[in-house]
């Protein structure tokens, strides 16, 4: 017994040793290759190699608790503290990153095991066909381009990268609702989101309201739409939501809506679709509550008229000079590559070619959309927007009262409000000459509140299984 006991030491002994010799290898290697790039002025290698570590033991962490790791979406979306340099003063933000490092690992993880499953959900076809879309349109459209396209006006053979670069972020919103919905199926893990969005968006309203910076907070892009109808969404449904927190709420939801119109109330993308937002979620709640607040906003007009008329007038000739003109150059590029489109990014290369004094991006995510994915692309979106509205609308009337509701409500209303802003802006498929890949971190917003409707699907159908079970014993 003695022997055993020794001879089982001296193994631990000699494991730990190994270990131990191990680790300082890599600790002295890793020293000296952070002391010789720092010596040759490689900063941002320095950066990365010291950070190995760290990446070792996140990659550890993803393999043994995946569905825990997928919540780094909308906390690195939220909290974007850096982004990684990818050259030309373009950079990636880790959000992306993480996104792309989990598809891959999913997806490689269903190839070994041959088990190719996906949450039950009518989103899962539209969201899949429009990524195939997406792929097609870029082999489309570096084949059927335009042969006397000027591409040194939009970097020659950069181009084609800055073009895949672009295809990555929409394939990440893609995976990163497929992600949310088919991993982040508990309660826990969805108020855990839901917290996020109200801490770190009311945090942000505060400081901005402040003109004080709210880095690294990320409140950008739509990420004061859903933090505002979520805690509206929360005040007026959650049946056990004590009256202190429902006034909070509230209070949180004026602040938001402050910022929106008096501070900043040129940003229409900002404003209108969260009032309409809003609502929306109050004629879910009560019609006399609705018609309320309609005869409240029309007496605000109509004692502010001066000022409803000044913002009209601007937006009368902004739209005159601007907008329309662009919509107008965008439709022509899009009636030669009608079918599959210019690819993503593509329409860039046909506007620095024939529109070289007027080549500035649409600001309109649907027209975005079918002048790099063409008629088709716009079809298979339409078919994602209606099924997401209607998955949404059947989950609120299935939903019991708590807070699977209040997040049912908060996704259906925030899903069509988010196609109201895409009038007036890439907020939800980011163009990369405009909102560049850098706008993925908060553009990706919506696609984690629509991987979430899979997730409240998911966990209804399992707790009306364990009712029927517990119904069946009875």
């Amino acid at each position: 017994m003695y022997s055993m006991i020794t001879r089982l030491t001296t193994t631990i002994s000699q494991r730990s040793m190994v270990i131990i010799g191990i680790t300082i290898t890599i600790v002295m290697t890793l020293s000296l290759a952070i002391g010789v790039m720092a010596g040759l002025g490689h900063n941002y290698r320095v950066l990365i190699i010291g950070s190995l570590p760290i990446i070792v033991a996140a990659i550890i962490f993803v393999l043994r608790r995946f569905d825990i790791a997928v919540l780094s979406i909308p906390l690195t979306a939220w909290i974007a503290v850096y982004d990684i340099p990818a050259g030309n003063y373009s950079r990636v933000p880790v959000s992306l990153i993480a996104t792309l490092g989990l598809c891959a690992i999913w997806i490689t993880s269903m190839i070994i095991r041959h088990q190719w499953r996906l949450a039950s959900t009518p989103l899962n076809r539209p969201l899949i066909v429009f990524g195939i879309i997406c792929i097609v349109s870029l082999v489309w459209g570096i084949i059927w381009r335009d042969p006397i396209l000027l591409m040194e006006r939009v970097g020659g053979d950069r181009f084609l990268i800055v073009q895949f670069a672009s295809l990555l972020s929409f394939l990440g919103s893609i995976g990163s609702a497929l992600l949310i919905g088919n991993f982040v199926q508990t309660s826990g893990r969805l108020k855990f989101i839901l917290g996020l969005f109200l801490v770190l968006g009311g945090i942000s309203t505060m400081l901005l309201i402040f003109k004080i910076s709210p880095f690294p907070l990320n409140p950008h892009g739509l990420g004061g739409l859903w933090s505002t109808i979520s805690a509206y969404a929360l005040a007026l449904f959650h049946p056990r939501l004590r009256l202190r927190w429902r006034i909070l709420l509230i209070g949180l939801v004026l602040i938001q809506m402050y910022l929106a119109i008096v501070i900043n109330i040129t940003w229409k993308s900002g404003w209108v679709p969260t009032t309409i937002g809003l609502f929306i979620v109050t004629w879910l709640r009560s019609r006399h509550a609705f018609f309320i607040l309609l005869m409240t906003v029309i007496i605000a007009l109509v004692l502010n008229s001066e000022l409803v008329m000044q913002v009209v007038n601007d937006e009368l000739e902004e739209g005159s000079d601007g907008r329309i003109s662009m919509w107008e150059i965008n439709l022509r590029v899009v009636g030669d590559h009608w079918l599959f489109g210019t690819g993503p990014g593509g329409y860039a290369a046909y506007y620095m070619t024939y529109f070289p004094h007027d080549a500035r991006s649409t600001h309109n995510n649907h027209l975005d959309i079918i002048a790099q994915f063409g008629i088709l692309g716009a079809i298979v979106w339409f078919w994602l927007s209606l099924a997401g509205l209607r998955e949404g609308w059947r989950l609120i009337k299935q939903t019991p009262p708590g807070l699977l509701h209040v997040l049912a409500v908060t996704i259906t209303t925030g899903w069509i409000c988010a196609q109201v802003a895409m009038f007036f802006g890439d907020w939800v498929l980011p163009f990369v000459y405009n909102q560049t890949i850098t706008g993925f971190k908060y553009t990706v917003y919506t696609w984690i509140w629509l991987g979430m409707l899979i997730s409240i699907r998911t966990i209804l159908t399992r707790q009306q299984a364990q009712e029927n079970v517990s119904n069946t014993q009875r």
